[in-house]
């Protein structure tokens, strides 16, 4: 039996709070040591995991290789802040897993915090919607429905009512750039460079290298027979050789062996259901 994969996206009513979630499903899949990894490139989103069922451990890369002597096991329900570098997880037998990825700014609206064990007692309520015998849509069907009305709960409290969401990091970024610089209170640079870190954990300087990450992929995908240094220079990066490193930075892979592995490997599922190319 094949593994199953699943991108899930949330209702125009959540698409301000919510980018995206994923699920990972190899109940009776046949897989060798090597296929039981799962790959993650870097993100600015806060990324809550349920484990439905089986057992997922966490690794720390090193390099190119991930390290199973450090691995920690994930808890039924766990939150990651946002992660600089990429991540790697491995599952010691079958495994049913979603993960939810929720806005910074969002999360901080809900009630929680950037520190992992800070986080509302709803958000694992809500995820228990995902059952080991329902399929994924249904379950992010019931999550929807649960957390919904909680967070137009708290967008009407807030200055989030004027922004509709997106898919697109890019998107969320300049619109937190506008709500920072519209806010009440001082407007020197390093004031409003405060403001960001606050509200997302990160600094305008990381939130702009993803948003040229994702810049690449899209430009990969609509000019596939542009030369690398053609595609560096369209993503803004300075050179090709700038573009290799934020790359490798982004997922712990040049561009030539990413696109390599998301070709052949299992493990690189999830870059193959984000359609994501380098």
């Amino acid at each position: 039996m094949p593994t199953k994969a699943f991108l899930l996206l949330p209702p125009p009513l959540l698409a301000s709070c919510i980018g995206a979630a994923v699920v990972r499903d190899t109940r009776g899949a046949n897989l060798s040591f090597e296929d039981r990894f799962n790959h993650f490139p870097a993100t600015p989103l806060v990324s809550v995991t349920y484990v439905v069922q089986g057992e997922l451990q966490l690794l720390d890369y090193i390099g190119e290789l991930v390290d199973l002597e450090g691995a920690k096991p994930f808890p039924k329900c766990s939150v990651l802040v946002g992660q600089g570098r990429p991540i790697a997880s491995w599952s010691p037998g079958d495994v049913y897993a979603v993960t939810v990825g929720f806005y910074p700014d969002a999360w901080i609206k809900l009630g929680a915090s950037f520190q992992d064990e800070t986080w509302p007692d709803f958000i694992e309520q809500t995820l228990r919607a995902f059952g080991p015998d329902i399929s994924p849509q249904a379950g992010w069907q019931r999550f929807c429905d649960d957390i919904a009305p909680i967070w137009q709960t708290k967008r009407n409290h807030s200055d989030l009512q004027d922004w509709g969401g997106s898919h697109r990091l890019t998107d969320w970024t300049r619109h937190l750039a506008a709500r920072i610089a519209l806010t009440a209170g001082g407007r020197s640079l390093r004031t409003l460079e405060r403001r960001m870190h606050r509200w997302t954990n990160t600094s305008k300087q990381t939130l702009d290298y993803y948003a040229a990450i994702e810049n690449l992929h899209q430009r990969i995908v609509e000019n596939p027979d542009h030369s690398l240094a053609e595609l560096a220079a369209g993503a803004q990066f300075s050179d090709q050789s700038h573009m290799g490193r934020s790359v490798k930075r982004a997922t712990g892979f040049s561009p030539a062996k990413l696109n390599r592995m998301i070709e052949t490997e299992e493990s690189f599922w999830c870059y193959r259901l984000l359609g994501e190319r380098f």
